[in-house]
């Protein structure tokens, strides 16, 4: 598992809308994930088919900056993070 270079800090999150009693479709329609964070349109309509969703935050250098990433598969997420800084 590799995870993309981060100086300050890394938080890897699953299922985060569960902790609210929402679906995935709900937390999209509230913006709690943005489509622009979604790592590809494939990978959001599996989430939403699943009702799974790995979220990766970093901030790569300090703690002011930070990336964040949205996947149903944390394989295709961590792949997708690393390319990133490529």
């Amino acid at each position: 598992m590799q995870f993309p270079r981060h100086a300050a800090s890394l938080h890897l999150t699953h299922n985060q809308h569960k902790s609210y009693y929402e679906t995935v479709a709900k937390a999209i329609e509230s913006g709690t994930y943005d489509d622009e964070d979604w790592i590809n349109p494939e990978q959001r309509q599996r989430a939403l088919e699943t009702n799974d969703v790995w979220e990766l935050q970093w901030y790569p250098d300090t703690p002011v900056g930070s990336y964040r990433l949205l996947a149903a598969d944390l394989d295709a997420l961590l792949t997708a993070a690393v390319a990133v800084e490529g």
